[in-house]
């Protein structure tokens, strides 16, 4: 864990010193996230913007994780009303149970078996606080991801007060108790404001430093890489250079932020974590901003001004103000917030012509299919027996349900590894993958431990599997599709395919178009609540077609995606790159790959190059300097 907390600390000197609690007159707030010692649990920000704060995680895979703990000071002795807002991630099944301890006193109540699958305010009613200062601590049950985002302690609280849980009414109440000014904390002006740290967000932020530019790159993770970073473990895929690329240049950047060995789940990648966090620090013209969630925007006459974004570790909130902004976060966060023309889900084949498209588009047939999440997983062989708590909240899983064929390019296995799962163990098809993100992340987290019980408990081949150990499980969703915001271009199936040109066609994409569906064998047994998936190269692709899904797997040529897709058509100053950038469903499914991405981010970083010296927005550096532009991006060092 030590490159963890390095970045821990790394993104904490950018900021104010941690804040543990607050008080405000006969109440005092904790919020979890901020405890000073976490133990072995997680801070988990993913969710943030839909059930309204980061919490903390006990994902111990089935072994209760170490204490958090935390010092609080109190207004005064007395009694106080206790209220923990918790969830039971099982609806009335209750995996993730806890305990409060105050100064080694564990409260009467055990936390995460209430609410109805619901995220609450629990009252937990009242406790006597004996000295001004007391101790707090996050005693971990199960291993099974019990989850606390905030304990509130009320002086003399009567039982019918209830704090705010609904959005609206929880985030000025919150704010109001720890003091924190109306207005966030100014962190400068920049030329280039870079929301995102994954592939495309790192190379943007580089490619304009190297050019002269001021830039922030603002990750709402511990850790730089996005679906690369030590969390998630996808391997980077796509080719950077090809014969019939016309910019090799492109690849400069990406080349330094890949490993040397194939990512997979028992990979790890802590050390590339650090590797990337010190290419982009080494770029005196970026400053990095870890931790960190950009959440709301502010604007004026039409044009992004300034990104506002909040330290998920403090709950501060820190102003960015710039002349451009680059959308990098995948699902077009700052483009939705700034009422960009965005689509989601699959277009219609009347509508694009596309012969991978379905006959009708989602938003008409009412039908979304989406591609969905991954979370890589591995188990290991141990030396002696090993037990695994039966789970019957978890997914279960018997003879015939557990074997679901295995595609073209299984998860590979290293000696020690005993089973493992890849890109195929995706959830979430038909399901909005934002705003119901923890629920896919967590019916996957149900599938691996329906899994692992069947494999160790239940399984005629249980005894292969008696010393096994269920290692790693990635508590950070993989995500392949949400939003995609809309620029002078949508790409298409057929601009790929048959290779038609575009006068600004720059970042080459090489991998094919490779959609995902809901394996059918899968939703025979889990009709709807499918966790496997199937792509076009499994070798049974005919037999497993889902219904009414065309197409085959094909290759493509290198094809270059036209500058016009990285730039919003209706917000002048957003460039966009990653996965939300102006492409249909299926052409999506060749440029998504991180590769690819990386290069789109490292093309737009130059192009903010340009806007700088002529003082123009992106659109311009098309209609206006495309030469000029082409020239950069054949040679990037003239304009050093």
């Amino acid at each position: 864990m030590k490159f963890l907390r390095l970045n821990l600390l790394l993104s904490f000197c950018l900021f104010t010193t941690q804040v543990s609690f607050a008080q405000q007159k006969d109440k005092v707030l904790v919020e979890a996230e901020s405890f000073k010692d976490p133990g072995g649990w997680f801070v988990d920000a993913q969710f943030m913007d839909i059930m309204g704060s980061p919490y903390m995680l006990a994902h111990g895979l089935g072994v209760p994780v170490k204490d958090a703990k935390t010092t609080v000071t109190f207004p005064a002795k007395g009694k106080y009303r206790v209220y923990v807002r918790n969830k039971d991630w099982v609806a009335n099944q209750g995996p993730g149970k806890f305990q409060i301890l105050i100064d080694n006193q564990a409260l009467k109540d055990t936390f995460g078996i209430k609410g109805g699958g619901n995220w609450f305010w629990q009252d937990a009613g009242m406790v006597t606080i004996a000295n001004t200062q007391a101790n707090i601590t996050l005693h971990d049950l199960t291993g099974f991801d019990g989850r606390c985002d905030a304990i509130l302690f009320v002086k003399d609280g009567k039982p019918s007060f209830t704090p705010p849980n609904d959005l609206a009414g929880m985030e000025p109440f919150r704010r109001k108790i720890m003091g924190f000014p109306d207005q966030p904390k100014d962190q400068g002006e920049y030329d280039l404001v870079v929301v995102g740290g994954g592939f495309s967000g790192i190379c943007a932020a580089v490619a304009a430093s190297r050019l002269g530019l001021k830039a922030a790159l603002i990750q709402n993770r511990p850790v730089l890489g996005g679906n690369s970073s030590s969390e998630i473990k996808v391997n980077p895929i796509g080719e950077v250079f090809a014969p019939e690329g016309p910019y090799p240049r492109n690849a400069d950047i990406v080349q330094e932020l890949l490993a040397q060995e194939a990512q997979m789940a028992h990979t790890d990648m802590r050390a590339m974590d650090e590797k990337r966090l010190k290419v982009v620090q080494a770029e005196k013209n970026v400053s990095v901003f870890l931790n960190t969630h950009a959440n709301r925007i502010e604007t004026a006459a039409g044009r992004i001004t300034a990104v506002i974004a909040r330290n998920t570790m403090t709950g501060e909130d820190h102003l960015f103000r710039g002349r451009w902004f680059v959308d990098c976060t995948g699902d077009g966060t700052i483009g939705y917030l700034a009422g960009a023309d965005f689509r989601m889900g699959r277009e219609g084949r009347k509508e694009t012509g596309e012969s991978l498209a379905p006959e009708i588009g989602d938003a008409e047939s009412g039908d979304t299919l989406l591609m969905g999440n991954s979370q890589y997983w591995y188990a290991s062989q141990g030396y002696e027996p090993s037990t695994f708590p039966s789970c019957p909240w978890a997914l279960q899983l018997n003879e015939e349900s557990f074997e679901v064929p295995t595609p073209k390019w299984p998860q590979k296995l290293k000696p020690g590894v005993i089973a493992a799962g890849g890109w195929n163990w995706e959830s979430g098809f038909r399901k909005n993958t934002i705003y119901e993100a923890e629920e896919i992340r967590d019916h996957i987290f149900r599938a691996v431990y329906g899994m692992w019980d069947y494999l160790k408990n239940k399984s005629p081949d249980k005894d292969k599997y008696a010393t096994g150990k269920l290692t790693w499980l990635a508590h950070v969703v993989g995500k392949r599709e949400s939003r995609r915001l809309m620029g002078d271009i949508v790409l298409r199936q057929q601009d790929i395919q048959e290779q038609i040109p575009y006068p600004d066609g720059c970042v080459i994409t090489t991998w094919y178009f490779d959609l995902h569906f809901p394996h059918p064998e899968n939703s025979k047994h889990f009709p709807g609540e499918e966790f496997r998936s199937v792509a076009y190269d499994d070798p049974n692709w005919e037999k497993y077609r889902p219904p009414g899904i065309p197409g085959e797997y094909t290759k493509i040529k290198p094809y270059p995606i036209p500058y016009r897709c990285f730039y919003s058509r209706n917000v002048p100053n957003l460039f966009m790159a990653g996965r939300n950038i102006s492409v249909t469903h299926v052409a999506l499914a060749s440029t998504r790959v991180m590769k690819t991405t990386a290069m789109m981010g490292t093309v737009v970083g130059r192009a903010a190059y340009i806007c700088k010296k002529h003082n123009c927005d992106p659109r311009e550096v098309y209609t206006k300097y495309l030469d000029e532009f082409k020239a950069l991006l054949t040679n990037p060092d003239i304009g050093k």
